[in-house]
């Protein structure tokens, strides 16, 4: 995995300055589209539905008690709750 950013040695480098909404946009969408849909192949609808809808509830973080593999349009806020959950579901799974 990736433990550090890629510009971490770039002195004079201001994140906000290339990782632009639009780019961030795209990446939050790819991981979504990709890695999520990777993840429901690989370990099946039940089992990553089951495993979402068992983790504790969290002020401030969307609970998915349904089905996170039925979605048919996702926020923004949604796909970052899912990555911050992402690693805990997937342990173990596969």
């Amino acid at each position: 995995g990736i433990s550090e950013p890629f510009f971490e040695d770039w002195v004079l480098s201001e994140p906000s300055h290339f990782l632009t909404p639009e780019t961030l946009h795209h990446i939050h969408q790819e991981f979504y589209d990709h890695n999520v849909k990777w993840l429901i192949c690989a370990v099946g609808d039940a089992e990553l539905d089951f495993r979402f809808s068992v983790l504790q509830p969290i002020t401030g973080f969307h609970h998915f008690q349904g089905s996170i593999t039925k979605l048919k349009q996702v926020t923004g806020l949604a796909q970052c709750d899912i990555q911050r959950s992402i690693i805990a579901v997937s342990a173990d799974a596969v």
